[in-house]
């Protein structure tokens, strides 16, 4: 028989966690659109996404005091964007290390 997790999700550090990753996302969504290319557009667009996935979280669990999805769909969630991410640094970085080790 399996035990349940004690740790709960807190709803106040979803929130602190979105405001810092919104932030970001949405500065970095604004520089790629500027300027700075599309690997940053790429980054700020994972972040933003990530942000907004926890802000709903948040403010399902100040509602009910539950998460509003498991912990294995919020991982997915994470590691997709996380992958998103990986990919806009890429996009930003591959062109530079092949200039340079040419």
């Amino acid at each position: 028989m399996q035990q349940a997790p004690k740790a709960a999700p807190s709803a106040a550090f979803n929130l602190i966690l979105t405001f810092v990753l919104g932030f970001i996302g949405i500065f970095d969504i604004y520089s790629g659109l500027t300027g700075d290319g599309a690997g940053v557009f790429i980054t700020g667009l994972a972040l933003t996404i990530y942000a907004v996935v926890l802000l709903r979280d948040a403010l399902h669990i100040k509602k009910t005091g539950q998460a509003s999805m498991s912990r294995k769909r919020m991982n997915h969630i994470g590691l997709a964007c996380l992958a998103l991410y990986v990919f806009g640094i890429l996009v930003k970085r591959v062109p530079e290390m092949a200039q340079f080790f040419s």
